[in-house]
């Protein structure tokens, strides 16, 4: 008779998650994950291949929040609605306290080599997913009038892009400064000021 999991596999993923988010890849070891998860070493490695697998998966799980929660929020059709979005990200409670922490894909993203593969992959996919939540949230306020019609949306939403890694990067630092806060309002200001008069 197998035994029982100790563990609900989706509390696990996203236990594993803010445990990434928080620590960093290189800085978490196995006993630290199965103490903070409730993943033994052994599920590691029999039911997820590991932990650079976990980790993947993680990150998947990451970039599928984004999908669920946060692209929609920037998409009201409003340029209202994408300032606030870009002034005080509206994650989902749980993710809350870790956003002190920075991005977890950008972090990702610095603490791996350019030649992961399998980081890389999911690094075109959060960049890809940005990009075009940006283009589509300016592509609904051109539609609806409150940008011209000759807005390039494309080119806004790389500028938002820029402005998005800024305040995450800002976010990660160390000591307690207004930066985000910063960034987030300069945002908002450039945004208003491509409102159609």
């Amino acid at each position: 008779m197998a035994r029982p999991k100790k563990t609900d596999p989706d509390a696990a993923l996203m236990a594993a998650m803010l445990l990434f988010w928080r620590e960093g890849y290189h800085a978490l070891g196995t006993r630290q994950i199965e103490e903070e998860t409730g993943i033994t070493r052994f599920t590691l490695q029999t039911s997820y291949g590991g932990k650079k697998a976990l980790f993947l998966k993680a990150l998947d799980h990451y970039l599928d929040m984004f999908d669920k929660h946060l692209a929609p929020a920037m998409q009201t059709g409003k340029l209202d609605g994408l300032s606030a979005w870009l002034q005080d990200l509206p994650a989902p409670e749980a993710l809350r306290p870790q956003l002190c922490h920075g991005c977890l894909m950008i972090n990702s993203i610095l603490a791996f080599p350019r030649s992961d593969e399998e980081v890389n992959l999911r690094a075109a996919r959060y960049f890809t997913q940005l990009r075009a939540a940006f283009a589509t949230a300016l592509q609904q306020a051109r539609d609806s009038g409150e940008l011209a019609p000759d807005f390039d949306c494309a080119i806004g939403a790389e500028v938002l892009l820029a402005l998005s890694m800024s305040r995450n990067i800002t976010n990660k630092s160390a000591a307690e400064n207004a930066a985000p806060q910063t960034v987030g309002i300069a945002a908002a200001t450039l945004i208003d000021s491509w409102r159609q008069n």
